[in-house]
Order: C-alpha cells, then sequence, then structure tokens
C-alpha cells in the first residue's frame, strides 16, 4: 500500500487498487478525489526534507534508494574501466560523498572565473566573463542553448533567450502581496548573507544585494511571462549574427561568442527579442560595479549546493526551506544524486546513473506489455480522430499521418551515451561539477547545424516521469515510472490503463495539445491546420482554460488557466483515450467485480490513485505561480467533470458530477 512506502523506500509491494486509502463516506460524484484518497490524504505525513509527498515522490524514493545502494555497493569494489559510464559516476558521486575534502577546497574551483568576474570594467571583460559561465551552464544575463529548430527538426540550432533571475519567476518581482514582499526581503537578506560569506562587510554586501536586485527586476521587467513564452511563433525569431547586432547593439555579441568557443555562427533562435534588446541596454547603461556583484552571485547561486556548509547551508535555508517549505536537508546522498541527475534527469551525467538504475531495477518484460497497451491507446485516438465532428478532412488526415509517425521510447535507450570525454574523475565536487557541464556546453557546440540524433533521450530512465518531444514527434516513458500504482505487470487492465494507460494518453494527447498541434509529424513548426479547423480548436480549448480559472488553490490563489492549459488538454484527452482503450481491450474478456469494484471504476480508481499527493502551502504557492500542470488535486476533479463514461460507471446524476454539456471539454 501506497501509505507505507513512507517508512520505507523500498519498491511498492505489487497491489492492484489501495482500497485502504479510500474514503467511502464521501460521495465519488461530488468529490472523486476525496472518494479514492482521503484516508491516506490524512495520514500521510509529507517527510522533512519534502515539499511534496505522493505517488511520484514515493517511486523517487525507490528510485534513489535504489540508486544509493547501487554506488555505495560500486565504491566497495575495484573501479570500473577509465573512461566507462559507471565509472564516471562513481567518481562524480564519490567526489560529491567526501565532505571534508569539499571543506577544504571551499571555493577554490570558482577562483578563476571569480578573477575575471573582478577586471569587468567595461562591456569586452563582461562579455567574456558572461560566456565563461555560460559555457559551465551558469547562465547570468540571458541563456545559451542548442536544440532541434523548430521550423527544420532535422538540424540543431543555438538559441539565446531570457534568463538570469534569481526568484523563481518574473512575476515574484513585481506581485505586491504580503507573501511575496516577504519572499523578495527573505531574498535581500539571503543574497547578502551569501556575499559576505565570500568575503564583503556587511555594508558592502547589503548594498550590493540590493543592486543586484535592481539589476534582476529590470532583466524580470523586460521578461516575458509563463504564459507568453507558451506561444510558439513568439519565442521563434531565427536570425543571423548582424540582425543580433542590430536588435542589440550595445553588446559586442562576436565577443561573446568566441569566447563560448563558436567562432562563426550562421543563424540562431532569439527567443524573446525584447529582453535581448532590454539585457543589451542595460550592459551600457548600468555601471561596471552592478555587473560584476551580479556575475559575483550567479556564480555563487549556482555553485552554492556543491560548496561548503557556509554556502550550502545558506542554499538549503532559501530556496528550499522559504520558497518550498522543506523542514531539513535531504540525506547528503540523495543531494549528490540530485546534483549529478537533476530533478528531471538532463543533467550531463544523468544518463549514467540511468544505466545503473536499468542495471538494478528494470524488467525487460515490462516493456513488452508496455509497447502493446501504447499500441492500444494509439489505435483508440486514431478512432477519435476518424469520427470528430468538428474536424475536416484534411486536418483529420494530416493528424492521423502524425500519429502514425509518433514514435515511442520505453525504459531505456538502445544506445547509452558516451561519457569518456566528460572531465570526471577524482577531483573535488564542485570542479566534476563544472567539467560535466563544460563537456555538455563542448558537446553542443558540436552540434549546430549538424543531423538531430532521434533515438538520444533526453531524460535519464531512472526519472519518475513521462514526457512528449514535439521536435522529435516522440513519447518517453523512463524505466521508473514502470511501477506501481501507474504500472503492474501483475494487475488487471482497467488498473493499468487507468495508470500508465492515462499516463501514455496524456503524452500522446501533448502531441494535439494548444501547443504540440503546432508541429507536424516530423517535429516542424508550421500551420498544417485549415483556419477553420483552427478557429474551432481554440474555441474548444478556451473552455478548458476558463474552467481552470475557476479554481484556486492555498490563499485562494487562482489556478492560471492559460499557463496550465496544455497540460489540462492532455489530462482529459489522455484519461478519454486510456478509457477507450480499456473498452477495447476488455471486449473478449470478464467484467465481473474484484474488491467490489466493476473494471470502470476501477478504471477511474486507479487514475485517481497516481494523483494522490500532499503538498506544503510554500510549495503549491510557487507551483501555482511558475507550473504548467495544475494542482495534484485538480487533475482529479477537473477531468472527471468532462466525462460522461465517469459519471456512468459510479451512477451519478449527471447534472450533480458533470459540466454542463455548452462547457465541458470535447477535443479529444
Amino acid at each position: 500500500m501506497l501509505a507505507l512506502a513512507l517508512a520505507a523506500p523500498a519498491p511498492l509491494a505489487l497491489a492492484a487498487i489501495d482500497t485502504g486509502a479510500m474514503d467511502r463516506s464521501v460521495d465519488p460524484c461530488v468529490d472523486f478525489y476525496g472518494f479514492a484518497n482521503k484516508r491516506w490524504l490524512d495520514t500521510v505525513k509529507i517527510p522533512a526534507d519534502r515539499a511534496r509527498w505522493g505517488s511520484f515522490d514515493i517511486l523517487g524514493e525507490s528510485a534513489n534508494h535504489t540508486l544509493e545502494r547501487a554506488l555505495s555497493q560500486g565504491l566497495g569494489k575495484p573501479l570500473p574501466p577509465e573512461g566507462s559510464a559507471r565509472r564516471k559516476v562513481l567518481e562524480y558521486y564519490a567526489s560529491g560523498m567526501d565532505e571534508a575534502a569539499i571543506a577544504r577546497a571551499s571555493t577554490q574551483a570558482l577562483v578563476p572565473f571569480l578573477g575575471a568576474i573582478r577586471i569587468v570594467d567595461g562591456v569586452e571583460p563582461l562579455a567574456r566573463a558572461m560566456a565563461e559561465l555560460h559555457a559551465r551552464r551558469i547562465f547570468a544575463g540571458f541563456m545559451f542553448d542548442v536544440r532541434p529548430d523548430p521550423k527544420d527538426s532535422t538540424r540543431y540550432l543555438a538559441g539565446i533567450g531570457q534568463d538570469g533571475l534569481g526568484l523563481p519567476d518574473r512575476d515574484y518581482y513585481f506581485l505586491e502581496d504580503a507573501r511575496t514582499r516577504a519572499i523578495r526581503d527573505a531574498y535581500r537578506i539571503h543574497l547578502a548573507r551569501v556575499l559576505e560569506a565570500n568575503g564583503d562587510t556587511p555594508p558592502q554586501a547589503e548594498e550590493r544585494a540590493r543592486g543586484i536586485i535592481a539589476l534582476e527586476t529590470e532583466l524580470a521587467r523586460a521578461s516575458m511571462t509563463a504564459v507568453e513564452r507558451r506561444d510558439v511563433d513568439k519565442t521563434y525569431n531565427r536570425m543571423g549574427l548582424a540582425d543580433l547586432e542590430k536588435l542589440a547593439p550595445e553588446f559586442p555579441w562576436k565577443s561573446y561568442f568566441d569566447a563560448l568557443g563558436l567562432a562563426s555562427i550562421a543563424q540562431l533562435n532569439v527567443r524573446q527579442p525584447e529582453f535581448i534588446r532590454r539585457f543589451a541596454q542595460l550592459v551600457a547603461t548600468r555601471p561596471a560595479g552592478d555587473w560584476r556583484a551580479y556575475l559575483r552571485w550567479q556564480l555563487l547561486k549556482a555553485s552554492s549546493d556543491k560548496l561548503d556548509p557556509r554556502y550550502e547551508s545558506l542554499h538549503f535555508d532559501f530556496y528550499e526551506r522559504t520558497l518550498l517549505g522543506k523542514q531539513e536537508p535531504a540525506t547528503r546522498a540523495k543531494r549528490v544524486i540530485r546534483v549529478i541527475g537533476g530533478n528531471f534527469g538532463t543533467e550531463p551525467l544523468a544518463e549514467g546513473l540511468g544505466q545503473l538504475y536499468v542495471d538494478e531495477a528494470f524488467p525487460p518484460e515490462a516493456k513488452a506489455r508496455m509497447l502493446q497497451m501504447t499500441s492500444n491507446i494509439k489505435e483508440a485516438l486514431r478512432d477519435r480522430l476518424k469520427s470528430v465532428e468538428w474536424m475536416t478532412e484534411e486536418t483529420r488526415a494530416s493528424s492521423l499521418a502524425k500519429l502514425d509517425a509518433m514514435k515511442v521510447k520505453i525504459g531505456y535507450p538502445d544506445r547509452w551515451r558516451d561519457f569518456a570525454a566528460a572531465g570526471v574523475g577524482p577531483r573535488t565536487f564542485v570542479d566534476n561539477w563544472l567539467s560535466a557541464n563544460r563537456f555538455h556546453h563542448l558537446r553542443s557546440l558540436a552540434r549546430i547545424g549538424q543531423p538531430v540524433d532521434r533515438d538520444e533521450w533526453f531524460t535519464s530512465p531512472h526519472i519518475v516521469n513521462a514526457f512528449y518531444s514535439a521536435s522529435n514527434n516522440e513519447i518517453v516513458f523512463p524505466a521508473a515510472i514502470l511501477q506501481p500504482p501507474f504500472f503492474d505487470p501483475k494487475a488487471d487492465d482497467a488498473v493499468n490503463y487507468g495508470g500508465i494507460g492515462m499516463v501514455i494518453g496524456h503524452e500522446i494527447t501533448h502531441g494535439f495539445d494548444d501547443r504540440g498541434r503546432r508541429f507536424d509529424k516530423d517535429g516542424n513548426l508550421r500551420d498544417w491546420w485549415t483556419e477553420e479547423d483552427s478557429r474551432r480548436y481554440k474555441e474548444r480549448a478556451k473552455r478548458i482554460e476558463s474552467q481552470y480559472g475557476t479554481y484556486t488553490g492555498v490563499d485562494g490563489i487562482k489556478v492560471n488557466g492559460a499557463l496550465t492549459l496544455g497540460e489540462n488538454i492532455s489530462d482529459i484527452g489522455g484519461l478519454k483515450i486510456a478509457y477507450g482503450a480499456l473498452r477495447k481491450a476488455l471486449a473478449d474478456k470478464p467484467h465481473a467485480p474484484i474488491d467490489g469494484f466493476t473494471p470502470d471504476q476501477r478504471f477511474f480508481l486507479s487514475f485517481a490513485a497516481i494523483w494522490r499527493a500532499q503538498m506544503r502551502p510554500e510549495q503549491e504557492r510557487v507551483r501555482l505561480r511558475t507550473d504548467s500542470h495544475s494542482l495534484p488535486a485538480l487533475r482529479v476533479r477537473g477531468v472527471v467533470t468532462n466525462i460522461p463514461e465517469f459519471a456512468r460507471a459510479f451512477s451519478c446524476d449527471a447534472s450533480k458530477a458533470l459540466l454542463a454539456p455548452a462547457l465541458r471539454a470535447d477535443i479529444w
């Protein structure tokens, strides 16, 4: 049972439906999330080192436990061959666990960067210092990366865009509610304390902290909102170097790219042109001293959780305790694993952790059943695409072609990434982190203009999540999510289709959400919908935006229906097509109740179980401001009100359980 997993991070016991989590006194037609989960929600306690605790987090804890065991055992044996992924990860982990060496080294690895920052006295040294930070994935001022070209998905394209803020989102610099003002005050105090730890006197630190916040506020003012960044047209602005120099002439772009390692750059995507224009103006008008303080802060902020306890404890106190509500740090092993892998498995050596996880924990037979379920769910969407009444034949044919072309990745890559060139080894933890980031940067530079590797995974198999990539038109299911309550090879179809089946449906539907639908079967951004179909789609999507915009979270903060639109479309559509696939799967099978619940009821109960979670109020506030996903409870409550099959399954009065037909989401 999920509630028991809190006491021990070992893999969950195989169970179909956790009936002990339910509260049958709750009317499922009024509050299905409570009916399915209330006893669990009332009894579970969020671990002190967590900001939330739910099904995803429990499996994440299990994955961490598996990795900790594999890493500690690996360090007790002769090291694997030089250059192998396993050796790189073991040495990286060992450096993170050596707290004495971390304390002795302190900020020694940062000295070259601090020295370059100290001599910034004009735009040329500023550009070079920024480039040195960007080459270590420390994005002060703006960000640089390399991704598939949105309009030519066969080639990699360099890009720049807004970045460089110390608070979670631009709006944190401007909101005037008491909680946000308190966060800004705490941020200023935190910033000053970090600068003091780095040698400033208290008056110097306070003055520089205020100057840094003033500079960041100007960058925030020029930044797109989270909703604006979802507009795939506004964030595609391909131009050459001469065009960039004309857009933002105050910054020496040629010097920057030279220092970055790009002697020449033909084209790049400037994702937020107005931000880049304003950034360059600030370079010309802000004193060099402000930029020196800001760059030093950005370097210390990015590296603090890899440094000695002075910095690491300050980092935890603001970024995890104040912002997210965590009561105490995670264990050292968990913190080191998080640095190596990142929250989404996208850090430079994350896939090395994935290799360890797959070797230890992934059953090969899970892949075969997942492929079959994915095929069935794609067929359910095919049926829907063929019959949806608002779509013209031209767009219907293109939609079916996109579905046919959609690639499926399950478990782990067919070809593991080569880390031989990653300069990670018997060095200090922060040294290894900087070297891993440099390795990633050089690898990215070498890709510019080259063919896209469509077999590559952009997340590690040890991550409990699933993804859709618009540029690759692919859905990805890492090994770690293929466990109960999401997926259980021993469970009945109703449980698996309500759990991982809904997740599969959700990711497939992302290919047809308000952003994903803009990309064609080859992953290219282009208008392949008729004008009339686009209009009809937007009308239906607006219903979902309006519906979720009425929901509230902690402190009465409203859900941003525009920010969460794509995820909400995929939640509703994903559950619908998973249910359609289940009905096909059950066509020739007995429908006898299990645990007193029919297959349809078990399907919806399994769906509700995967989203059960408790969240600290601090974390919920951040999520409501910044996350494109709705809160966990709303991912159940908001969905079932749109699905008549749910009302039928639980014999609900439709007027009580469902939205009125005119308000109901009816896209997929």
